[in-house]
């Protein structure tokens, strides 16, 4: 990743973190598709409304189980658990930790 990615993403960030989604979402569509992306289009799908928190929690886990130390992926997962929690939604997070990631060999 370069830095203007990194640029890019984080601009894409402070975006959703202010609400404005519909410039998240357009600033999305070029970004390259890589696990940054995955973890950002998540987060505007909560944001917006259009992921159930169930939903992206799974995702997130198993993005995590690939890559352990995924920028924001973790920060995310738990921000998705209290929005289930809040909305009184089951979540395996409530009941069982995320599983334990076994190195790669």
């Amino acid at each position: 990743m370069t830095e203007g990615h990194d640029a890019l993403y984080e601009t894409i960030d402070r975006l959703l973190q202010t609400d404005a989604l519909d410039e998240a979402m357009a600033a999305l569509e070029t970004a390259p598709r890589d696990q940054t992306y995955q973890v950002l289009r998540i987060k505007l799908g909560l944001l917006s409304g259009s992921m159930p928190p169930g939903m992206a929690m799974q995702k997130l886990i198993q993005m995590m189980r690939e890559t352990p130390d995924l920028p924001g992926a973790k920060t995310l997962y738990q921000e998705a658990s209290k929005l289930a929690y809040s909305g009184r939604e089951s979540s395996v997070a409530h009941s069982h930790p995320p599983p334990p990631v076994a190195p790669k060999r």
